[in-house]
């Protein structure tokens, strides 16, 4: 025992005991590294086969992959989603993910891949996609924000809620989102009463100010005199479309006739006798034809998204492109009774 007490005290005995630690530590740290990339590319390949496609994809794999293809590629497949292509983005960012080796640029196509499913409407698709990018990178804004727009487009408000909290723990500006959500619940509440709706979607508006598309095409479906109450004259260019295209069965001719634009809008229109200009253009250019007895003319509607400027023909309340929300911008040309493309708020 005590030759033993003598071993351990020896310099050199310690020397070689930190070494076969270091070694041990050394060993088992490779291995559960390389046990954790194939663990990694098992599950990604499970991923994949969930997905198979054919088309661009199967030409490719008549072609040997070579690293120096990925970045031309990836920007065919970026190029093919812009242009509504999704198939093929989806098949190019697919076959090169069975192929790329690197970790940052595997993430990227997996983002570019779930990017391509949401916008292409195949929603549990993208849902899939973006968990699983997150299981690896769940710090990652874009694709948490990307996974908060699929649960809400498939009507799931509490799961969107719960992508809130890991937003506003990085550091998102979430009092927007939180607001839309709160409004998107409340309409979306089958068990709630139709009077507890309203008074909640009114409070919500009367406090934010925000959402008034939201707010106004549900309130006058359902209490058009409670919308008639709440309209703000700074609102109404806003919500020229609705305005226009409600019937006139909707129509508080009262409130109408206390507010110059709404007077303006339903004189052109020809509900009402033709007002004074007022200084918009177009409406004022349609009374005047409604006075002269012209009646061939109407008011068309596109709808331009404030933050990327892409231009769509029915109104939104999220960008169907950069996903912004309540950035929509009532764009309005005359045009001839009849070729007119609008959409009815009824």
């Amino acid at each position: 025992m005590d030759a033993l007490l003598i071993n351990y005290r020896d310099p050199l005995f310690a020397l070689l005991l930190i070494a076969g630690m270091v070694f041990v530590v050394a060993l088992v740290s490779y291995w559960w590294g390389v046990y954790a990339k194939s663990r990694k590319s098992r599950r990604l390949q499970r991923f994949l086969r969930r997905f198979e496609t054919h088309g661009v994809k199967r030409s490719l794999e008549s072609m040997p992959y070579s690293p120096a293809i990925t970045e031309p590629l990836v920007l065919l497949a970026k190029a093919y989603e812009k242009s509504g292509e999704y198939n093929n983005a989806i098949e190019i960012g697919l076959y090169l993910l069975e192929h790329c080796q690197e970790e940052a640029v595997t993430y990227e196509l997996m983002e570019l891949v779930g990017t391509t499913y949401m916008h292409a409407g195949f929603l549990e698709r993208a849902r899939t996609t973006f968990l699983e990018i997150l299981r690896s990178n769940p710090r990652n804004k874009k694709v948490l924000n990307d996974l908060m727009v699929v649960y809400e487009r498939l009507q799931d408000f509490q799961r969107a809620k719960e992508v809130i909290e890991p937003l506003e723990a990085i550091g998102v500006d979430v009092a927007e989102l939180k607001l839309y959500l709160e409004l998107k619940t409340a309409l979306a509440d089958s068990q709630m009463e139709h009077e507890e709706k309203v008074e909640k979607i009114v409070s919500l508006y009367e406090k934010h100010k925000r959402f008034e598309r939201v707010v106004f095409e549900y309130l006058l479906k359902s209490e058009p005199a409670r919308a008639w109450e709440m309209v703000r004259e700074e609102d109404i260019e806003r919500l020229i479309d609705i305005f226009w295209y409600l019937p006139a069965s909707y129509l508080d001719y009262d409130r109408i006739k206390e507010s110059p634009r709404l007077t303006a809008i339903y004189g052109a229109r020809g509900d009402i006798e033709p007002s004074k200009p007022i200084g918009w253009f177009l409406i004022d250019m349609l009374g005047h034809l409604k006075k002269s007895g012209f009646n061939d003319a109407t008011l068309q509607f596109a709808y331009l998204c404030s933050s990327c400027k892409q231009q769509f023909p029915v109104p939104f309340e999220r960008c169907p492109r950069c996903l912004a929300l309540d950035s929509v911008v009532v764009e309005r040309e005359i045009t001839k009774v009849g070729s007119e493309t609008g959409y009815n708020l009824l």
